[in-house]
This record gives C-alpha cells, structure tokens and sequence, in this order.
C-alpha cells in the first residue's frame, strides 16, 4: 500500500531530521504503525535523491545521516502542493456524491481525504488490526473455505461495531 509513495514518505521523514538508512527505516515504520520499508528499496531510493541533489549525507564514524538539501525542502513543498490540490478534489467530488450516497460513508471518508491533506496517515492505530484483518479474510476466501460461514461473521462484526458510539 505505502511502496508506491515511499518516496515522499522518505522526504518527509528526512526534513528536519539527519538519519541514517537504519533509522529511516525504523521511524517510516513507527510512524505508519506497521509497514517497514526493506534496504533494498530505501538505499537505491536514498542513492536516486542523493543523485537528483534532493538529499545529502554527512559521515558520522560508519554511519550516513542523509538530510534534505534546500533543493529537497523545495521540492518536498511542491509535492505537498499537489497533495493538497488533489484532496481539496478528492474532497469536492465526495462532497458531490455525498448528496446522492449514505451519509456515514461520505463522513468516513471526508475524515480519510482530510487526515491526509493534513499529512496524517488516516487510522494508523487501527493499522495491525484492518492489515491482519484483510490478511485473513483473503486467505479464507480464497482457500474456498465456507463462505457463508464468513458472511455471516461479517454481518455480525459489523453489528457489533454499529454498537460502539
């Protein structure tokens, strides 16, 4: 789910701060609750930035601390821009189709598109459980098993969490 915004997950995470591969990749990992980005996607990403002059690094004994240049805080400001130029959109078009669909929908998801236009990542708390939870209901599924069995769990999860307020 993350990989594809790795980059700008890296960018952020690197403006204000000096860290090394290691550590970049243990704070994307506390700060999106469970993903954790391999070596061999953040040292061919760090080498790419530090190519385009997006990011540097200062020696510290063994250790690379890699930081955003003053080309990558730019750079990061007009990635944000365009971020917010689309959930500004994102949140228009749902607004629109929130007149014609079911209002708890529309308020999950208005919750969603604005937890990301602030730069959050929406639900990080719930993030074990719903990946676990999609894990599983994938596997059950496709190994054939009884569906109907699984339906009705479902059902009456969803009964169970209309509960809570």
């Amino acid at each position: 789910m993350m990989k594809g915004y790795l980059r700008l997950i890296v960018m952020k995470t690197l403006s204000g701060k000096r860290l090394s591969g290691y550590d970049l990749i243990k704070e994307i990992e506390k700060k999106t609750g469970t993903w954790k980005p391999s070596f061999g996607s953040i040292y061919p990403l760090l080498e790419k930035l530090l190519k385009e002059k997006l990011v540097e690094f200062e020696a510290e004994g063994r250790k690379k601390l890699y930081f955003l240049t003053d080309e990558g805080k730019k750079h990061l400001v007009m990635i944000d821009k365009s971020k917010n130029t689309l959930a500004d959109r994102l949140i228009a078009a749902w607004k629109a189709f929130g007149k014609i669909t079911d209002k708890r929908e529309m308020g999950f998801m208005l919750e969603v598109f604005n937890s990301i236009r602030k730069g959050h990542l929406p639900f990080k708390e719930l993030h074990p459980e719903l990946n676990e939870f999609r894990a599983t209901i994938f596997e059950l599924y496709s190994t054939g098993k009884d569906r109907k069995k699984i339906k009705a769990v479902l059902k009456e999860t969803v009964k169970k969490l209309r509960v809570i307020k």
